[in-house]
């Protein structure tokens, strides 16, 4: 009787979610076709949304092209991301749906816990998700997870998506940092592109990239921009090694020194609710 409920029970959850199984569609992260930093994207759902395919109709992918071109263009032909790709030279693009029901405008915690438990984890990879439901927000990120909402009234095209998708990644890695010249709460005004007073503009700006200002993280020195620069730093170890300084974070090294190239005076004075990062988000949770 108990290994018939258990085939039943099975048969039932496979059900669930038998209908996203779908040619083209990958449920985890791919074999990688290079061992550098790379940008890894997730097509992500409600437990009860409806799958509008875009990771498999090719809409999601020939958008994330053109945002990578946009950022080629504000770095004046210098870098753009290094997006995760498969063998087959597609992108590797994967599909989640959620194991819970949600409604309204949740944040981050949970997304971030769930997608961390699923293996999307890695502190070499950039996590960025488009989410399929409406939202109060159009974008959310922190180091090393991001979202767009793609139903919200802030998305209602594709350059909308694209532009937050942009911003939403320059949080993501760690921008604006404390030390950024005119950073406030996490922007800088008039840039990161299409933020708070950025308005529609694609803007990098002088305080953001190549700033000369060794002692303060430059976006041009990400590890996730390609070509690689000559003096390159990781955000996920850089601001989870902070968070897990002021107790609101798990470092991916514990050992880890920043403090010994970015000696801004800013940087010095950590104040918790400024300080955030989601490796291993889900083991501070009791429930997973």
């Amino acid at each position: 009787m108990i290994k018939i409920l258990i085939i039943v029970f099975s048969l039932f959850s496979n059900a669930v979610f038998s209908s996203d199984e779908k040619a083209g569609r990958y449920f985890k992260d791919q074999p990688d076709v290079t061992n550098e930093p790379q940008v890894h994207f997730i097509y992500l759902l409600n437990k009860d949304s409806e799958d509008r395919e875009w990771d498999i109709n090719g809409k999601m992918e020939k958008e994330l092209l053109e945002a990578n071109e946009k950022m080629f263009e504000m770095t004046k032909g210098n870098q753009k991301f290094r997006y995760d790709l498969r063998e087959d030279g597609k992108m590797d693009i994967s599909f989640v749906r959620f194991d819970k029901q949600y409604k309204g405008n949740y944040g981050m915690n949970y997304p971030d816990a769930y997608l961390t438990k699923l293996g999307f984890n890695s502190p070499n990879k950039l996590y960025f998700a488009w989410v399929d439901v409406g939202h109060r927000d159009g974008g959310q990120g922190s180091v090393h997870h991001g979202y767009i909402f793609l139903k919200s009234k802030h998305n209602p095209s594709k350059n909308k998506r694209i532009l937050i998708t942009l911003h939403e990644l320059m949080h993501v890695n760690g921008f604006a940092w404390p030390c950024t010249k005119g950073a406030k709460k996490s922007h800088k005004s008039g840039t990161i592109i299409g933020g708070p007073d950025g308005g529609d503009k694609y803007n990098l700006g002088s305080s953001l990239y190549n700033h000369k200002d060794p002692t303060c993280p430059d976006f041009k020195d990400s590890v996730f921009l390609e070509p690689t620069s000559s003096t390159p730093f990781n955000p996920v170890y850089l601001k989870c090694a902070m968070a897990a300084e002021v107790g609101r974070g798990i470092s991916p090294d514990s050992n880890y020194e920043w403090r010994d190239r970015y000696s801004h005076k800013k940087l010095k004075k950590i104040k918790k609710k400024r300080t955030w990062c989601t490796y291993n988000r889900y083991k501070e949770f009791n429930n997973f």
